[in-house]
């Protein structure tokens, strides 16, 4: 295969991936939790504070959350995908409004996805996804142990003391 063969297959697979992620969140915010398990391979698994596998428990996993739901808009951005034949792995921010059930008040999730994927013959799904929450807001009361739940940037370094770059020039 030649180069602008394989960048055009390239771009074709990061294209599918992304269109897979937006189909997922469509139908999460048209509170289709059956449609959305249906963009995981048969055996895939979903972390959604707890482990889910195969399409059946993914999608009663996200039933019992939209149940608590009038309404979801989640907003994908800064998506990464990382092409490996027919595998890849994908990270993409994640913000989603909700409008609660039990009084119509707003909880605003901000996270991250970190998924796994597989070409199979139906496309591009997710063998694996979860789901990092970073912040949110309008929590009432506050999760309990909420601070073990925000784990933030899933691979955030963690630094000693100030960054000290000694006689290394600035730009």
């Amino acid at each position: 295969m030649n180069d602008a063969t394989a960048d055009v297959k390239m771009l074709v697979d990061e294209r599918s991936i992304e269109q897979l992620m937006v189909r997922y969140i469509d139908r999460v915010d048209a509170n289709d939790p059956v449609g959305a398990a249906a963009c995981f391979t048969p055996d895939g698994v979903g972390i959604y504070w707890g482990e889910y596998q195969g399409r059946d428990a993914i999608a009663l996993r996200l039933a019992g959350i939209l149940d608590a739901f009038t309404a979801t808009s989640h907003h994908l951005s800064n998506v990464a995908i990382r092409l490996d034949g027919d595998t890849a792995t994908a990270t993409a921010y994640v913000y989603a409004f909700h409008r609660r059930v039990e009084d119509h008040s707003a909880l605003h999730v901000w996270g991250r996805w970190v998924d796994r994927l597989a070409r199979t013959a139906e496309g591009w799904r997710f063998a694996h996804r979860e789901v990092v929450i970073v912040g949110r807001l309008g929590d009432h009361p506050p999760a309990v142990n909420e601070e073990k739940r925000l784990v933030g940037h899933p691979g955030r370094l963690e630094r000693q003391g100030p960054l000290n770059l000694g006689s290394s020039p600035r730009h």
